[in-house]
């Protein structure tokens, strides 16, 4: 029994040792890998870093993301003291005693691992933990991280005085805002040097770093202030300073600086907007599109801000390279038309920015790649013009959506271009609306050509709002709310709204034979020499036969609807849907030719009504004057070239528009539509809209005042023989246009 026993502690022993060994082993490697990166790499990686780069379709330089302009580095004598201490008490008070880690710390984020059953690594962190996190490694969260950061932490000890890693330190941590290093944030937050700052101002800094999104104190000054209190706090439980010291500092209120102009409205934004996200999906993160509460959108937002900010924070650490699809005749010609249009529009808020805004952009139909954005009117007034609204703007999309919505999915329900609808009230339907309304029969195709809303609302009733929004949701809309499910959605009154990007995306998915990608201008990001690009794959969002039926009536509502200005005199195929919200505060116009989509908004970027705003006004004539000068040279001549072959019997479409009986064709003249309304007269106030269309668009050419006047005067005449009030109201908008241009 004794043998037994002795033989079993010797095993034990034995075991333990070579465990003992094996740890060891392991230890001294690691140990050893990281010794020879830190030593590789010098001191000079903690003061020289390698920009990153943003790069055009043709390879040429768009932007440096600067490391340089927004970092100045201080030697440590250089160093405020109370920079030191604050970042001593708060970040590692056993900084100087350690010897790189903290085991207590490493201990505590065991449990913490161990309890959360491996999904959660937090805490344990010490300064030179964080230094060699911030410099020789990504912000993933793994156990395969936290191991090495601890051996380039005890390597970085072994090589450097403490003095040094906290010189290193100070001058590479981010403080949010583009600001790297305490002189940086100094400057950028208070307009002085870090040796100017008082203990509460530099207590604030510091309390930036530990998570710059939830601490930004542009954005959220209540919470910097919290953490300020506590670092001062630790300050004075430390021996850093006194009582009253704690006090006095507690009670100042810090003046913050507004940020300073950025180049947001440069398509450079957009591409680093998109390696942002990109490198989010690659590490992890998970994008949700459709929201079932307002606590659910908030919670995401908080998450998204700041996986956002960490992997901006990456990029602009440098060693990337960014290639996009970004074409700077396109981008030239967008601006160009963009400004031209609006240029009678003077008006500039309190901040020096023009009121009236716009924002457009161009994709490539045949790799769903942005080849153009912008953000908003080419001004130098303003200092504070950050705003790019193709991807950060989020308005309602009015009619311009019913396509995506609601006509696109009744397609694949089996309604087709001749089916006929129901023009219900949308006044009965928001009082009454699970009630079964009817109205005056209308054929869908008519009903889309002019951008009816009551038809739209009826159709969408029938195949369900849940169904129509799940197409969004499959293009990835990004703010689909539960508020959503609601009939009115059909005519663009979402909660959050959309931007252009999103719009160019979806439509673009029609030319493609019904398959979408998600807009993009990027082709490739390289990091230090290594290629961490993956295409997406596209995915069906609506069927072959579908898009390619929607590609026709959208072709019609250019031809004879309410794009007709855009159809005259056009060699190649256009398809497109106008868009205008109520009190004309966005006006949209999204269309497609073979080879492009594009799509443009114009408003205020607070709504407003705008006089004769509507998505076939201002947002038409930047389009007109995109794409008739990308017909020029046409790479394709029709949409099948990116569709998928469908059987032409297996299609369904209405006969061409514009004849007197292509309007409700097979009615009887006498027909009542509406009480004193019969078809004879819509047929009739539609011809007379078509003529109407002919003058103004002659109108619009003409360079003789008086010749200009004539025609107007002779449309408006035209006008008062129009019977329905609806198509009056539209003709009227589209004479106060042209009348503007005057």
């Amino acid at each position: 029994m004794k043998k037994r026993k002795k033989k079993a502690i010797r095993i034990l022993a034995v075991l333990f040792l070579g465990g003992i060994l094996i740890c060891a082993g392991i230890f001294g490697i690691g140990f050893v890998k990281a010794s020879a990166i830190v030593k590789e790499s010098g001191r000079t990686i903690f003061s020289e870093k390698e920009n990153s780069y943003i790069y055009g379709d043709d390879g040429q330089v768009l932007a440096k993301l600067n490391t340089g302009e927004d970092r100045v580095y201080l030697e440590y004598d250089q160093i405020p003291e109370a920079v030191v201490q604050a970042f001593v008490a708060v970040e590692d008070r056993r900084f100087y005693a350690h010897p790189g880690v903290d085991v207590m710390g490493i201990l505590r984020s065991m449990v913490v691992y161990v309890r959360s059953g491996g999904s959660t690594i937090q805490g344990g962190s010490t300064i030179t933990q964080q230094l060699a996190r911030t410099v020789f490694l990504s912000n993933e969260v793994t156990i395969e991280r936290k191991v090495k950061e601890i051996f380039l932490a005890m390597a970085l000890e072994a090589r450097y005085s403490k003095e040094d890693i906290l010189e290193f330190y100070i001058n590479n941590v981010y403080f949010a805002n583009g600001n790297y290093g305490i002189e940086a944030a100094a400057q950028s937050y208070f307009g002085r040097s870090s040796a100017q700052l008082d203990v509460a101002e530099v207590a604030l800094l510091c309390a930036i770093p530990n998570s710059p999104t939830w601490y930004d104190p542009r954005a959220h000054l209540d919470h910097t202030l919290m953490r300020r209190d506590k670092i001062l706090k630790n300050m004075q439980e430390q021996g850093y300073i006194t009582t009253q010291e704690l006090d006095v500092a507690q009670a100042e209120t810090p003046v913050i600086l507004e940020k300073k102009s950025e180049w947001k409205n440069d398509p450079s934004s957009y591409a680093l907007d998109c390696a942002v996200r990109y490198l989010m999906k690659d590490s992890g993160f998970t994008f949700v599109w459709y929201f079932s509460s307002d606590e659910e959108y908030r919670d995401y937002k908080a998450a998204y801000e700041q996986a956002y900010e960490k992997e901006k924070e990456r990029i602009y650490r440098g060693k990337f390279k960014i290639y996009t699809s970004l074409n700077s005749g396109i981008q030239n010609l967008l601006q160009e038309q963009t400004d031209n249009t609006l240029t009678k529009f003077t008006d500039v808020g309190d901040d020096g920015v023009y009121v009236l805004q716009s924002a457009g952009t161009v994709i490539d139909n045949a790799t769903g790649k942005v080849v153009a954005v912008v953000g908003g009117r080419s001004q130098t007034l303003s200092e504070s013009h950050t705003l790019n609204r193709a991807y950060q703007s989020f308005r309602q999309p009015g009619s311009s959506i019913k396509p995506l919505l609601v006509y696109g999915p009744a397609l694949e329900k089996g309604y087709s271009a001749s089916s006929v609808l129901q023009n219900i009230s949308v006044e009965e339907l928001k009082k009454n609306p699970s009630g079964e309304l009817t109205g005056s029969p209308m054929q869908l195709d008519v009903a889309l050509y002019k951008s009816e809303n009551g038809p739209a609302c009826w159709l969408l009733k029938q195949i369900g709002v849940s169904n129509g929004l799940s197409y969004l949701e499959k293009m990835h809309f990004s703010r689909l709310m539960y508020s959503d499910q609601n009939i009115v959605s059909a005519l663009g009154g979402f909660t959050y709204g959309t931007n252009v990007i999103e719009m160019a995306g979806a439509y673009r998915s029609f030319a493609a034979g019904g398959s979408h990608v998600d807009p993009t201008c990027i082709t490739s990001v390289i990091y230090d020499g290594k290629e961490l690009w993956t295409e997406e794959k596209e995915t069906e969002v609506y069927t072959a036969k579908a898009s390619q039926e929607m590609i026709r009536l959208l072709e019609g509502v250019v031809q004879s609807g309410t794009a007709r200005r855009l159809g005259q005199n056009s060699q190649v195929p256009r398809a497109g849907k106008t868009g205008t919200t109520n009190d004309n505060k966005d006006g949209w116009f999204c269309c497609m030719i073979p080879d492009y989509t594009v799509s443009v908004w114009v408003g205020c970027d607070n709504p407003q009504r705008v006089p004769g705003l509507s998505g076939g006004s201002y947002p038409l004539t930047i389009v007109k004057g995109v794409i008739e000068q990308l017909d020029d040279a046409p790479k394709v001549t029709n949409f099948a070239a990116f569709q998928k072959t469908i059987a032409e019997e297996d299609l369904t479409f209405s006969k061409e528009v514009g004849a007197y009986d292509s309007y409700l064709p097979g009615r009887d003249d006498a027909e009542e539509l509406s009480p004193g309304y019969t078809v004879a007269n819509y047929r009739q106030d539609h011809m007379l809209a078509d003529q109407i269309d002919v003058l103004l668009n002659q109108a619009m050419e003409e360079t003789d005042a008086s010749k200009k006047s004539d025609l107007i005067t002779q449309a408006e005449a035209l006008k008062g023989q129009i019977f329905g009030r609806t198509v009056s109201g539209e003709v009227e908008t589209k004479i106060a246009y042209v009348k503007g241009q005057q």
